[in-house]
């Protein structure tokens, strides 16, 4: 699984290796990393090694696909934002920032679930766990390239768990279509803290998405708690004039660095 070094990754990992499964942990501070597999060796008894890889560039790209393809169970959850408006990433401009955002939430599980995907329907069982957003379901994080990346993860997660070679198998690709969580996703995203009452406990998604992986049938897109549900259910079926209501909708350009 990939950015397993802390937050949601962390919390993840742990759970997965509560139920028994060994798991290979990708994520770029190698330290932290090694801390996380140690950690789940001693307290689980399960196999749990670090894979220390940069997901943003094509050698580290290469080095964790060909372990994706040994997987029964992909969790594509390394990912970014950015603090910043469109206006601010242009092209005569530094784009790096942004290129290693969409690097993360899009070429990269793209190229992993291609790793992956194949090798499953041969073995006859496969789980894939794509980590997506709100904020790819609506205009609710505006005038950034980061919801449009995970509209993009949860499109492709729908638009292969629908195709009748996945449907037919015992293979399944679920999008988890997560909010606010507590973890240092914002503050490295250069973003505001969280509103509190939209904040859930890490390790409630973590339960309540491997979970729901683990299902016969699992979910092909599992929102995790009831605000979400709502919020979620709104952006998706709501007239588009309502959810440019403020407060569904973050606006970037009043972000400040």
């Amino acid at each position: 699984m990939t950015g397993a070094s802390r937050g949601i990754g962390r919390a993840l990992a742990q759970t997965l290796a509560s139920y028994g499964h060994d798991l290979v942990l990708v994520a770029r501070d190698t330290d932290a990393l090694r801390c996380v597999a140690r950690e789940l060796r001693k307290r689980y008894g399960v196999k749990a090694s670090a894979l220390p890889a940069d997901l943003a560039t094509r050698d580290g790209l290469a080095v964790v696909a060909e372990t994706a393809a040994t997987a029964d169970i992909l969790v594509n959850n390394a990912g970014a934002a950015l603090g910043a408006p469109f206006s601010r990433t242009a092209w005569d401009g530094d784009r790096s920032n942004e290129n290693s955002m969409l690097a993360l939430n899009v070429t990269a599980p793209t190229c992993l679930i291609h790793a992956a995907l194949p090798r499953m329907q041969e073995r006859g069982f496969g789980r894939i766990l794509n980590i997506g957003s709100v904020a790819g379901t609506g205009p609710v994080w505006a005038a950034s390239t980061y919801g449009p990346s995970k509209a993009y993860l949860l499109g492709l997660t729908q638009s292969l768990a629908l195709s009748s070679e996945i449907r037919t198998s015992n293979v399944r690709l679920t999008c988890l279509v997560l909010g606010h969580a507590v973890s240092e996703f914002h503050e490295q995203a250069g973003l505001p803290p969280s509103p509190r009452m939209l904040t859930l406990p890490t390790h409630f998604v973590a339960d309540t998405a491997v979970r729901a992986i683990h299902r016969r049938r699992p979910p092909t897109v599992y929102v995790p708690g009831v605000r979400y549900k709502v919020l979620n259910f709104l952006l998706t079926h709501a007239p588009g004039g309502l959810t440019r209501i403020p407060g569904l909708v973050t606006d970037l350009t009043t972000v400040e660095k």
